[in-house]
């Protein structure tokens, strides 16, 4: 049986599998944090603008709402714009396997989920099903291959995840959904230019890429066109391209290890950011600072430690930039508009980022991925030496946020919500999710203008 038959199996029997009151549970802390990821998003009036355009140009139609500028768009673009916004305030939630392969942000998942839904009018369980399938294979895929190391996107498989979800959400059946895989494989997986040199705001836009294809896919594959076999293991396969383990599913995804971000951040600049706000209170002034040194394992320093980190000229590039992100908590309270441009020009950040040193420091290396270790050294205009470490960030699974934590998280970023009462409601309809009949009450307000 060929890997893509497996998988058609196995998501087949996932949209139907029952979920236990534990995994909705965990599912339901994931949708709660990525609405709020989404609603931070929405503070991006930039982004916002281009969405109006893009929808009131060239080819552009009125099928599905746009999320923040109160317009509809066509199919293709209300899904593309509307998935960018689960990762646009770099608050979204992060896989990294165990075997220390390749990571994933699972909640790119849940704007797509919500498109989905919108458009096919779902309830609360058949959200929960649908974002039960998509974590699975994100979670399964990030196991699988680690795509960075041949210079691919961590997001490289994302076309295959959307491709299937969408099929699933289209009632595709297993072996439509075979030619749903094969088909996205043939559009191409992403390079890593995004993330390398000089880091623009596409950065943000990997995930809502490889939706856009994989919508395309499931519609193909339900009109019944057919692609090449062996899409990942032929002699020109998905395999060749991207390092991979030799087996698929096994072990099961644990969704328990998803790391939630408090700070609008790369996740391997969360557990520096905590540690600079712990230092922040020691030192009398960061004029006194004479340098820091941030020592960090190998797969943080090579996202976060970029030749342009020092010079970040977008806010994707800032949100993942050790350097940035350290000074900025050490000088104040990381929020999402430090990296915005205003901000990024303040010449005290600039002045204290130029003094920080970003270390490669092989023993923090072999702790990971058990432990995300960093360690933080200042040393003080007077001579006198700080230090500060923590094994993992707040929001990982060894230092977990609570449930009223991830609720803070939605109050906080849920900026447009109409009152106080509006966000209770959701919060308490996110618990019960499994009892909705509809999900307006959700989605609704993400479609009020905001520019």
């Amino acid at each position: 049986m060929q890997l893509e038959e497996t998988i058609a199996r196995r998501v087949v029997a996932l949209h139907r599998e029952m979920l236990d009151g534990e995994m909705r549970h965990i599912l339901k802390r994931n949708i709660m944090d990525s609405f709020a990821s989404i609603c931070g998003s929405l503070h991006d009036r930039e982004m916002l603008l281009n969405f109006d355009r893009l929808v009131s140009g060239v080819a552009s139609g009125a099928d599905l709402d746009v999320w923040g500028i109160q317009k509809r768009g066509s199919f293709a673009d209300a899904l593309f714009v509307n998935s960018i916004m689960a990762r646009r305030s770099d608050l979204l939630s992060t896989y990294l396997s165990p075997n220390n392969m390749g990571g994933v942000h699972p909640s790119d998942n849940v704007a797509l989920a919500l498109v989905l839904a919108d458009w096919q009018a779902m309830n609360g369980s058949q959200l929960l099903e649908c974002v039960h399938t998509m974590f699975y294979l994100s979670a399964a895929f990030g196991t699988y291959y680690n795509p960075e190391p041949a210079n691919y996107d961590h997001d490289a498989a994302a076309t295959f995840i959307a491709a299937l979800a969408i099929g699933c959400v289209l009632g595709c059946s297993e072996e439509q959904l075979v030619s749903v895989q094969r088909i996205a494989g043939m559009f191409g997986l992403d390079i890593n230019q995004a993330a390398v040199g000089q880091m623009t705001d596409w950065k943000h836009c990997t995930y809502a890429s490889c939706a856009l294809r994989g919508l395309q896919a499931a519609r193909l594959a339900l009109a019944g066109f057919q692609a090449p076999p062996e899409i990942y293991e032929g002699n020109a396969g998905v395999n060749r391209f991207l390092p991979h383990v030799e087996s698929f599913f096994e072990p099961p995804p644990n969704l328990g290890r998803i790391i939630f971000k408090r700070w609008p951040a790369l996740v391997f600049c969360q557990t520096p950011i905590d540690i600079s706000l712990d230092l922040s209170p020691k030192i009398p002034d960061a004029k006194t600072i004479e340098s820091v040194t941030v020592k960090t394992y190998e797969v943080a320093h090579r996202n976060g430690a970029l030749l342009g980190a020092w010079k970040p000229t977008s806010r994707a590039g800032r949100t993942h930039s050790i350097p940035y992100c350290v000074a900025t908590a050490l000088l104040k309270r990381v929020s999402y508009e430090d990296f915005d441009e205003p901000r990024a020009e303040d010449p005290d950040l600039v002045e204290l980022i130029n003094r920080i040193r970003v270390v490669n420091d092989p023993e923090l290396t072999k702790a990971y991925p058990a432990k995300s270790r960093c360690v933080i050294e200042l040393t003080l205009k007077d001579g006198t030496s700080i230090r500060a470490d923590r094994d993992y960030p707040k929001g990982d699974p060894g230092d977990p946020l609570s449930d009223r934590e991830i609720e803070e998280k939605l109050e906080t970023y849920f900026f447009f919500a109409a009152n106080d009462s509006e966000k209770s409601e959701i919060i308490e309809k996110l618990w019960k999710l499994e009892e909705q009949s509809n999900l307006k009450w959700l989605i609704s307000p993400l479609k009020r203008r905001l520019i």
